[in-house]
């Protein structure tokens, strides 16, 4: 008879909220996007717009592509395209990442991604208000550092995928309406764009920075609509007041199978009915809750660098289920098969500018995540992450950025005996735990190189314990 593994790690995170929040922070200012393409410190954890392009930028933020990009503005094309509604963004990324100990065995594998993004104004195109739409093509090579040297459950390189691929990964058609304080989109959609994200974990290469690893891995299955294989959805977002929003999305259940070479799957048909995923978030700044002072030092009023410097401040809340029923891990009816349950998880997000060097576009921010499922239908149990990132470390290299952070994801009896039976050995531990330390320097305008090590304690819970390190190469072209 299975008994339970106690749930009380749940409450874990009320701790690390209430004692996140307890800290004198930095003075804050208003949230914006990165100008779309321009690669820098802050250029979210790929998936999610790997140009650090989620929406087009303001009509009068028109991007400095000389700065931002390998090929500048192409004789003025871009400008030209740019005030007549369109953006086309171009960005190669190669990794190599080798294993020197423990895991699978030694060795070490490239792997590239590219990037074809283009976005457009719907008003300046057709004279559509409030509309606009976005078209991201990807292109995958190289090989598979985890899968054939570490062995992690939750991966090593957010950029590697079960299979290479090229074809079209997000596509979608978005509505503004009351002022831009709501928005429907609607297209080929990833979640991981825009839910369970948090921006200051955004430097990492570890794939459970972005979309965390107990909502991503789902067994043999490729769900949910994330990295590399996107299904059709639609996403309505209401941003009531600044400081708050709350989001709700329907994706296709299961994108399709693990190997999946034909891109996206877009049919609701053959059971594989679909994700509903909400997500209610606020800015702890916005909504006054943090003095606006500078942490040290005594700003200049003629002094006004940084004054238009982005903080991080974030709070959220997400929940999200599966409307069919999947086979439970363990437990099995009278005749042996195995009991139906529904697959569901919920998570906890913050994040915050905890220090602010004054006069300048420097800060240095901490994370915690935290995320559970169901614990009978997935491998996972919870996973939490906590990490420091930096941007602009130091005085002289404001575009770069440092990072820290360790996640750690857990397995209760089910999942354990689950993988224990597939790999045909026992397991060591209940835990996969991976620290990594990463550096993000911009070498030329456009050209991003980060080093970067990790350490994963007790990959798929019964290999020894590896130790990474590799390279990040990035452009946008």
């Amino acid at each position: 008879m299975f008994i339970p593994e106690n749930k009380a790690h749940h409450l874990v995170t009320a701790l690390l909220l209430s004692s996140f929040l307890g800290q004198p922070l930095a003075a804050m200012a208003a949230d914006n996007p990165v100008a779309p393409g321009e690669v820098d410190a802050a250029t979210p954890v790929a998936p999610p717009d790997a140009a650090a392009a989620a929406e087009p930028a303001a009509a009068d933020d028109t991007p400095n592509w000389q700065e931002i990009t390998v090929t500048g503005d192409w004789g003025g094309a871009r400008k030209r395209l740019y005030d007549a509604g369109v953006q086309a963004d171009l960005l190669y990324t190669a990794d190599y990442l080798y294993n020197t100990t423990g895991g699978l065995q030694r060795g070490g594998a490239y792997v590239g991604h590219a990037d074809i993004i283009v976005q457009f104004d719907g008003e300046k195109l057709f004279g559509w208000k409030g509309g606009s739409g976005y078209l991201q093509l990807i292109s995958n090579s190289g090989g598979r550092p985890n899968l054939n040297y570490v062995g992690s459950l939750m991966g090593i390189d957010n950029f590697e995928a079960p299979v290479n691929r090229s074809g079209i990964f997000k596509a979608w058609l978005q509505q503004s309406f009351l002022d831009d304080k709501a928005s429907v989109r609607v297209g080929l959609y990833p979640i991981d764009s825009e839910f369970y994200v948090t921006d200051s974990s955004g430097v990492f290469l570890h794939p459970s920075f972005g979309m965390a690893a107990e909502a991503a891995n789902f067994g043999s299955l490729a769900g949910p609509s994330i990295y590399a294989t996107s299904s059709y959805g639609a996403r309505l977002r209401i941003d009531p007041d600044p400081a708050w929003y709350a989001m709700l999305a329907v994706t296709r259940g299961i994108p399709s199978d693990r190997i999946a070479t034909s891109g996206p799957n877009i049919s609701w048909q053959n059971g594989s009915g679909s994700m509903l995923i909400g997500e209610l978030g606020l800015s702890p700044a916005k909504a006054g809750w943090l003095h606006d002072g500078p942490v040290s030092g005594e700003q200049k009023s003629d002094d006004k660098k940084g004054d238009d410097f982005q903080p991080i401040s974030k709070l959220a809340l997400g929940a999200w289920r599966y409307t069919p029923q999947f086979p439970q891990l363990v437990a099995v009816d009278a005749a042996g098969d195995p009991l139906l349950a529904t697959h569901w998880g919920a998570y906890l997000l913050a994040e915050q500018s905890v220090y602010r060097v004054p006069r300048s576009n420097r800060d240095l921010a901490a994370f915690v995540r935290y995320g559970f499922t169901d614990g009978t239908t997935s491998t996972l149990a919870y996973s939490v992450s906590v990490g420091l990132s930096s941007r602009g470390t130091f005085a002289s290299r404001e575009k770069d950025s440092f990072g820290i952070a360790v996640t750690r994801a857990h397995a209760d009896p089910q999942g354990r005996a689950q993988l224990s039976e597939s790999i045909g050995a026992p397991l060591s531990s209940s835990d996969e735990t991976a620290l990594e330390v990463t550096y993000r320097a911009q070498v030329l305008p456009g050209v991003v190189v980060q080093p970067v090590v990790q350490r994963i304690v007790h990959p798929n819970l019964s290999l020894p314990n590896s130790t990474v390190a590799g390279v990040r190469v990035q452009m946008a072209l």
